[in-house]
């Protein structure tokens, strides 16, 4: 029974990941869609606030993960997991009670999102790497992902017909139930292995200077990182306005994430069949090629001014299906590399700082590329005339940088691959002098 991958505390933790999807896709799908068709303001004013609203959002939720981190070594983590979960019924709390979003609420809203999932993924992601043992990361990760795709294919179609049939304060009523299921769950995890950690950040930052060669792989998660943030999280976020604006609709906003999750799952087993170290650039490359040929077509689109019409819903929808059903993969090698790299590296007493480091780089990316949407906003407002052109260079800006992700976590792969293969030469060496002596 020790070595169980799937115990309590595993499944926990995947009910816990599942969980606050469900939350990620209401707070970014819907609650996103009902602050853009709010009607006592233009489109434009209104993408001003959904990037304001994230800006806010990522500053915040940063900001945990060097707030707490000399307490996360001494508190059990799944503690902060509870009090994050919390802090997210607070969160459905406030969206349930307002009629309406009045847009001074719209920073608030934000500050108890970030709180609320500043404490819950600070303690999220260190429990996975006390909890899952080396040898069961890949798998535990792809199970994980798989639960993770097969609630995006259920919850969104669900919320989006019980929205349609209940209203937006009946979705969050609902919701309220989740929260309490998310605390539940948190209860139950408990870690296997308790590691005698630090928490010492400029220390860190500094032994990463002074030993580049050795550290390599978490320059490069750092750098991935940074991408990430200022590519996959906009997208979410793009895909929303340009469905909206397409179809003014939130139950098909649902069904179209239901289906092309659903596919994405073929895309997952796929993966888990082929993958093998050093064949990431196979699965990566006509990821990003694909995905960056879809926004091209949509940019057209835009140009032909034939957006809101029936070629640019069939070009909106096409993108859709592209990122949605191939980007798990990217998802999926990420993943396990950012929590695999500091086992690899013998690091385990500085995951504290390892976190707030990573957490940093992906947040600076995520504010980077909100900035992006608050500034088309705001930009076209300036235009008027209910303008899309400096949405659209947003949309081009998030496109690169998706391009840049891919390409550094090829690069990423190729640093693991070589860190790994020059580890067994070493250990293959003192085992000669051991066997000789």
């Amino acid at each position: 029974m020790k070595n169980k991958i799937f115990n309590l505390s595993a499944i926990s933790i995947i009910a816990c990941d599942c969980l606050q999807a469900i939350i990620c896709i209401f707070m970014d799908s819907f609650f996103i869609s009902q602050l853009l068709t709010k009607s006592d303001g233009s489109a434009s004013m209104n993408i001003i606030f959904i990037g304001l609203f994230y800006v806010v959002y990522y500053v915040v939720l940063v900001a945990q993960y060097w707030i707490w981190g000399n307490l996360m070594k001494k508190v059990n983590k799944s503690i902060f997991v509870t009090i994050g979960s919390v802090f997210l019924t607070v969160v459905i709390f406030l969206v349930y009670f307002l009629n309406t979003i009045p847009y001074f609420t719209v920073p608030l809203i934000a500050i108890c999102y970030g709180i609320g999932f500043g404490f819950f993924s600070s303690g999220y992601s260190n429990l996975t790497a006390e909890t899952i043992s080396s040898k069961h990361q890949v798998r535990f990760f792809a199970v994980k992902r798989i639960m993770f795709q097969v609630t995006y294919i259920v919850a969104p179609i669900s919320i989006g017909y019980i929205i349609s049939a209940m209203q937006f304060k009946g979705m969050a009523l609902v919701m309220l139930i989740v929260c309490v299921a998310l605390i539940v769950f948190s209860f139950l995890i408990r870690p296997k292995t308790s590691y005698k950690q630090t928490f010492q950040p400029v220390k860190f930052i500094s032994y990463l200077k002074e030993h580049k060669s050795e550290v390599k792989p978490i320059l490069w998660v750092m750098v991935t990182d940074f991408f990430r943030g200022a590519s996959y999280d906009s997208f979410t976020t793009l895909i929303t306005i340009l469905v909206m604006f397409a179809f003014n609709s939130t139950t098909k906003l649902g069904t179209f994430q239901s289906i092309f999750t659903a596919c994405s799952l073929v895309t997952m087993f796929f993966y888990l069949k082929f993958y093998r170290k050093k064949r990431a650039k196979g699965f990566i490359l006509p990821t990003i090629t694909l995905v960056t040929a879809s926004i091209i077509a949509i940019l057209g689109t835009i140009i032909a001014g034939q957006i809101f019409g029936t070629a640019g819903q069939v070009v909106i929808i096409v993108f859709y299906a592209v990122y949605a059903i191939l980007n798990v993969i990217l998802m999926s090698v990420s993943d396990s590399r950012r929590s695999g790299v500091v086992r690899m590296l013998s690091l385990h007493s500085h995951i504290l700082e390892y976190s707030a480091v990573r957490e940093t780089s992906l947040a600076v990316g995520r504010v980077v590329s909100s900035f992006a949407i608050l500034f088309a906003g705001l930009f076209d407002m300036l235009v008027g005339n209910n303008s899309i052109i400096f949405l659209s260079i947003g949309i081009g800006f998030v496109c690169v940088m998706y391009i840049f992700y891919g390409l550094s976590l090829i690069k990423l792969e190729k640093v693991l691959v070589k860190q790994d293969e020059e580890f067994k030469k070493v250990h293959i060496a003192e085992q000669i002098e051991k066997a000789e002596d």
